[in-house]
């Protein structure tokens, strides 16, 4: 009964990641950690995101600016220290709520129709990859900073999934690599990935066949409140 669940749970989350390219641990997270051990869970879902991710890569592999992903992925692993400071001197729950009330506040702003597009992108991708990569090591948050300024850039889907999964595959490989010197890839942890990946792959490959019927503007939509959901639930779990 457990691995039936996990095995659907997966499915799902699969079918949002290949839809908008995020949002895999925050749909698969909070059923896989209930029903396996926190510290099986974590990196089950690590490597599950970057199966998933390399999947869509393969799907929208033209529309990658590796020039701007590397900026992001440098400004993270730069702010990352920063980080965890902030999570050793200030509460995690204080960070969680503020984090994801802002980011409910900022995807609402979109949804109404307004934004404010940055002229220099590449030189915006600093501040934005240094807040991704203070939330990461903070509360494990990086893809929302990321996913709003896209879509405050008014990115096309194809653009949006294509970045966002190059910088989302980067950062969980080398997330992976210290699991691998912490001990916490098990023979356990291996098990189940093995038998979640036939699940995610299909869901993965239905939202990719999915996203070709959304156009831009739908896209943009679903990408929000999937992120106003996000903050929900960062909220809801700090309290």
């Amino acid at each position: 009964m457990i691995l039936v669940l996990g095995i659907l749970i997966v499915l799902v989350a699969g079918f949002i990641q290949g839809l908008t390219s995020f949002g895999f641990a925050l749909i698969s997270m909070p059923i896989l950690a209930k029903i396996i051990p926190i510290q099986e869970a974590v990196p089950i879902i690590v490597i599950l995101s970057i199966c998933a991710n390399v999947v869509i890569l393969i799907n929208c592999m033209r529309h990658v600016d590796m020039k701007k992903i590397w900026i992001l992925v440098v400004s993270s692993i730069l702010a990352a220290p920063l980080g965890t400071y902030l999570l050793v001197y200030l509460s995690a729950n204080i960070l969680k709520i503020s984090t994801g009330v802002l980011i409910i506040m900022f995807a609402c702003i979109l949804l109404l129709g307004k934004s404010f597009p940055i002229r220099d992108a590449k030189v915006a991708f600093i501040p934005v990859g240094i807040i991704s990569g203070l939330l990461n090591s903070s509360i494990s948050m990086s893809g929302p900073p990321v996913a709003l300024f896209l879509s405050n850039q008014n990115t096309s889907k194809d653009v949006f999934r294509a970045n966002l999964t190059a910088y989302a595959i980067i950062l969980n490989m080398i997330t992976l690599v210290t699991y691998m010197y912490s001990g916490l890839l098990t023979t356990e942890v291996l098990s189940y990935t093995a038998w979640l990946i036939p699940s995610m792959f299909v869901g993965v490959l239905l939202g990719i066949k999915a996203i070709k019927k959304l156009d831009d503007r739908l896209f943009k939509k679903i990408a929000l409140w999937l992120i106003i959901i996000s903050g929900i639930w960062t909220i809801i779990s700090s309290i």
